[in-house]
């Protein structure tokens, strides 16, 4: 069997991180931008791989209703 054959689904994940950073990079992205699409496609491995929950970054809290318009209309339509 071949080492690619053999590759397990977790080094893959992990190899195609190191190379969607490459690739990011190439791109000639701004720091911030490349550390937010990393950083989001570390928490999807994360998802694939069944990581523990614990490791994600916590949950903002809700943010009050705000007091306005008393209509349960979303898109803003007319009254």
């Amino acid at each position: 069997m071949s080492q690619e054959a053999a590759m397990t689904f977790r080094d893959l994940i992990e190899r195609s991180l190191g190379d969607f950073e490459e690739h990011l990079r190439q791109e000639k992205l701004e720091e911030p931008t490349i550390e937010m699409r990393l950083r989001g496609a570390r928490q999807f491995a994360s998802l694939l791989l069944g990581d523990s929950q614990a490791k994600r970054a916590p949950l903002r809290p809700r943010e009050p209703e705000r007091k306005g318009d008393p209509t349960t209309r979303r898109f803003g339509g007319p009254k």
